[in-house]
């Protein structure tokens, strides 16, 4: 027997040596299917990705290292015109020192608000404004950011010429109000505080019929329901001020289109005594 042992004493190694191969050969299958399934999942989050609306770059050093198709879209340039060029120099140059500083702190680390408007200069020369949202990775072991960002040009271009219309209005003499079609104030220029004492947030939070005396409130709620695209209403009115006197006003309503929306747009003109003109 013991010459039978020594002849099986090999193959007994080869099994347990076999034995370990295949564990090692499942542990390598194992790793290669989780590999595969973080592949498969990184393939779906790049198509994601690539069909989202909103632009996706990677920056490191500045530089642009990946960057998706609508980033690309939004800049006006293809892929490869992107890939390797500086971030800093794609943006307008009166603002290149400012965002070189601001990637250089985000890279180290450091928290900044988002959500700042920066322009850029498009492959055509055109001025984009992009509102990003930026945060710090790593990538191929190193600090770098990832910023997602919208282009907000035709928002900047609408909120500018409310602005230049807003600044236009507080130089009119009279009262104008923006009203929403349930008499909400949404809007007043600088001669309705001054004439009724509100401030703009104040009166912001008001309705129209608040500023009317409070027997004269329904027929300013029916005001408000009559008022036509058609047709321009005008009438007479009496307002109180926030200390309580009344004034009498006259008042030209008309309904209007901003933005998709209708809005009751009311011009107030205070109705001076004959002899207080004198």
């Amino acid at each position: 027997m013991q010459p039978q042992n020594h002849m099986d004493a090999p193959l007994t190694w080869q099994l347990g040596d076999l034995g370990k191969r295949i564990e090692l050969l499942e542990e390598t299958l194992a790793q290669l299917k989780t590999l595969d399934s973080t592949l498969h999942e990184m393939q779906l989050i790049y198509s994601y990705v690539e069909k989202i609306k909103e632009g996706v770059v990677l920056i490191q050093d500045e530089i642009i290292v990946w960057a998706n198709k609508s980033a690309c879209d939004i800049l006006g340039y293809e892929y490869d015109e992107v890939i390797n060029k500086s971030a800093v120099e794609l943006a307008h140059p009166k603002y290149r020192q400012q965002l070189s500083a601001r990637y250089a702190m985000l890279q180290a680390g450091d928290e900044i608000p988002s959500g700042v408007l920066w322009p850029f200069i498009s492959k055509t020369r055109e001025v984009k404004y992009v509102k990003p949202f930026s945060y710090r990775v790593m990538y191929m072991g190193r600090p770098a950011i990832m910023a997602f960002f919208y282009d907000v040009t035709e928002d900047k271009k609408v909120q500018d010429e409310l602005t230049l219309r807003a600044e236009m209005l507080d130089l009119v003499s009279d009262s104008v109000f923006l009203l929403d079609i349930k008499g909400n104030i949404k809007y007043v220029n600088k001669a309705v505080c001054e004439s009724l004492g509100y401030t703009q947030d104040e009166i912001t939070r008001m309705n129209v019929a608040e500023i009317n005396p409070k027997e004269l409130r329904e027929k300013a709620e029916i005001r408000v329901k009559q008022a036509s695209v058609r047709k321009e209403g005008r009438f007479k009115a009496v307002h109180v001020r926030k200390d309580g006197t009344r004034m009498q006003v006259s008042v030209r309503i008309k309904v209007i289109n901003l933005g998709g929306q209708e809005f009751i747009l009311g011009v107030v003109r205070e109705i001076v005594p004959e002899e207080e003109q004198l």
